[in-house]
């Protein structure tokens, strides 16, 4: 696959705000003990952790740490603690940009705008999830080497392994616990704790298509708009017939599930959330360049940064949508993320921690083989319930903004593939690929059971 070099796209109306000021000396400026200035259209001041913006407008920060603690410097992931919300003067918002760990500041109109950011702590060492999950917190030290916290700001608990027993019984259907996952905002604004599960296939379908005129007809790799989404949104979620399936480029048409049998039922729907999803893209760039280094943490971060599904294309027919990319969508029903599938790995076949936390940390390039380490052997692959599924590949909620060198790079998406080599897969969203529906369960929801494939866990509210 032919690579393009990634260009970070500006936009008047949104300012990055960086967390280290680079000070440039421009003609006589003049370094002062308290304060540095930047000048290069804009100018920026630091002065007791404030960050001013002077343009339109000026915008003052203020940083606290565990709830009302002042500090003068971003609190960082190193130091454990993750951003947590923002309040914002003049009707001013902050969105977190998790990548770069720093803050975009939207709808700034009015000088003197003030934001106080809050961050609060992550302790390793103890649960962070929801009251109404600690039936699975508790089990960790039963179901040793199934259930383990990731090493993402999140701190999210997931069952990993070959086959853990995180069956569970939705739908009048046997489906699977991915994890506990903490910080995930629903359609009202709360930020909490949910349960994220996902199904077997439905079948094989394209993502997107379009018709010829429209890329190419290798369709748009806006989730929002996604083909596979309406009807899963529709009537998958609604439990209805109708909708249109395609399972190739150009609008091919096939034949959808019979929504009205396997779609959701009333309990099902009344235990569904509406969140915010995050449809950050993936970008195989960052892997080539740091291939040492990027691992699945890494995944999760891009996942939730300001990549979208876009790369720099001239062709007037195989990137010409006019659809604005999103990094969110708010909606009831999506497809696992990538970091959903490299973050369900125990390493090895035995209960070692050592393991789990080697395979989150490890780089993808060292995933296709085994590691003889002091503890034992590493194999990150071969123990990862989500690859070793029988549903050979499946696509992920997340786009791509790599250039395809088949030309379609406004068309790109993710799949994960069991193979003997790989694990993520690039491909125009009209590829036919499999389709695994998860949902986040409301966060009042209880849980109880063994897990296993004879004896799932039963859900109650």
């Amino acid at each position: 696959m032919k690579l393009s070099q990634f260009k970070e796209k500006k936009n008047s109306k949104k300012i990055i705000i960086v967390a280290v000021a680079i000070i440039f000396l421009i003609g006589g400026m003049i370094l002062e003990k308290t304060f540095a200035n930047f000048k290069m259209q804009k100018s920026f001041k630091v002065m007791e952790g404030n960050f001013i913006y002077e343009g339109s407008g000026d915008i003052i920060f203020a940083f606290y740490k565990d709830n009302n603690q002042k500090v003068t410097n971003i609190p960082t992931i190193e130091e454990g603690y993750v951003y947590e919300r923002s309040e914002c003067s003049n009707n001013a918002s902050i969105e977190w940009d998790s990548k770069k760990q720093s803050p975009i500041v939207n709808n700034l109109k009015i000088s003197g705008t003030k934001c106080d950011l809050y961050f609060k702590k992550i302790n390793s060492s103890s649960t962070t999830v929801s009251s109404d999950y600690n039936a699975l917190a508790d089990l960790i030290d039963t179901k040793r080497g199934q259930l383990a916290y990731d090493l993402t700001p999140d701190h999210n608990l997931r069952f990993v392994g070959k086959n853990p027993d995180n069956y569970v019984k939705f739908n009048n259907e046997t489906w699977r616990i991915i994890g506990v996952m903490n910080n995930i905002e629903d359609e009202k604004g709360v930020i909490g704790s949910h349960l994220k599960i996902i199904r077997d296939s439905i079948g094989n379908y394209s993502w997107d298509s379009s018709e010829s005129s429209v890329n190419g007809g290798y369709g748009v790799n806006e989730w929002s708009e996604a083909d596979i989404q309406k009807v899963l949104n529709e009537n998958y979620y609604k439990k209805e017939a109708g909708g249109t399936c395609y399972n190739g480029y150009k609008n091919t048409v096939a034949s959808c599930p019979k929504w009205e049998n396997i779609g959701l039922n009333d309990e099902a729907r009344g235990m569904v959330s509406k969140i915010k999803w995050n449809t950050g893209a993936f970008y195989s760039e960052d892997i080539y360049a740091n291939s040492s280094t990027y691992n699945s943490v890494l995944v999760y971060q891009s996942e939730r940064s300001d990549y979208v599904g876009q790369s720099e294309c001239t062709s007037p027919t195989d990137c010409n949508d006019k659809v604005k990319r999103n990094t969110t969508w708010t909606g009831y029903v999506g497809l696992p993320y990538v970091s959903d599938i490299t973050l369900a790995t125990s390493g090895s076949l035995y209960t070692s921690p050592n393991a789990v936390s080697a395979c989150f940390g490890l780089p993808f390039r060292d995933w296709a083989r085994s590691l003889s380490l002091s503890w034992g052997t590493l194999s990150c692959y071969s123990n990862d319930w989500l690859l070793n599924s029988s549903d050979t590949s499946n696509w992920t909620i997340t786009p791509s903004k790599d250039y395809d060198y088949e030309g379609h790079p406004y068309s790109l998406g993710v799949i994960f593939y069991y193979a003997e080599s790989d694990i993520i897969i690039l491909s125009d969203v009209t590829y036919s690929s499999g389709i695994r529906p998860a949902v986040y369960l409301n966060s009042n929801v209880k849980v109880s059971g063994e897990g296993t494939k004879s004896s799932p866990y039963i859900l109650s509210v």
